[in-house]
């Protein structure tokens, strides 16, 4: 599909969103066309052409232009294992897995062995093992995502914050016991200045699925 490419601006800052649309969108941000008479304070706009001029505006409305909280408020919320619940982009899952807890919160703390859970992972660097405040940054197809680790708690508890291209995720991972082997649940969101309103949560939730779907088979294969 055609990617559509949005200028966004308010107080702090201006900039270009370019977004593919599809099941897995992506997306990245660009530097804003210099020399534009933008109307108000904030707002976004449709760039329709390559030379970056203006085509259509919008008033800054509901999550259009919803940014979330600041990242530390955010990794705070996932450290007590909460998420955004005013993003506009919202999806959950569980599944049920063949495996101890300890093993599959494993494979999820293991961020250099994502690839094998889904293989439009690549090119994951961490500054060590899983730790509260530890980063790490990775691909997901042409999407390259930061992310912080906010909660790390072995065997039940794994949550970190993402941001790729003025979009902000939280994820929060539970293991518990459950029919001899483990309940694995996973919330998420997405919250961005025009991202979160043109990514729908069915979007969020094909991740959430084949995300799980992919811890599920490598833990009960190691």
């Amino acid at each position: 599909m055609a990617t559509i490419r949005f200028l966004r601006w308010s107080e702090h800052g201006r900039s270009v969103l370019a977004l593919t649309p599809g099941p897995l969108p992506s997306l990245a941000e660009e530097p804003a066309p210099e020399g534009l008479d933008l109307p108000g304070a904030a707002g976004i706009a449709v760039l329709e052409d390559p030379d970056g001029w203006l085509a259509a505006g919008a008033a800054p409305l509901g999550g259009a232009l919803y940014t979330g909280p600041a990242l530390d408020a955010l990794l705070a919320e996932v450290a007590a294992g909460r998420t955004d619940d005013l993003a506009p982009t919202q999806a959950a899952g569980e599944i049920l897995v063949d495996a101890a807890p300890e093993r599959v919160w494993d494979v999820l703390a293991d961020v250099a062995a994502w690839p094998e859970v889904r293989a439009d992972v690549h090119d994951v660097e961490a500054d060590g093992p899983a730790r509260r405040g530890g980063a790490f940054t990775w691909s997901a197809g042409p999407n390259r995502i930061t992310s912080t680790f906010g909660a790390v708690e072995p065997g039940r508890l794994l949550a970190y914050v993402s941001t790729s291209a003025g979009a902000r995720f939280t994820h929060v991972y539970r293991t518990e016991p459950a029919d001899g082997g483990t309940r694995l649940s996973c919330k998420e969101t997405l919250a961005g200045p025009v991202v979160a309103a043109l990514v729908p949560s069915a979007a969020l939730q094909v991740g959430v699925d084949t995300w799980l779907a992919g811890v599920k088979a490598v833990a009960e294969t190691r």
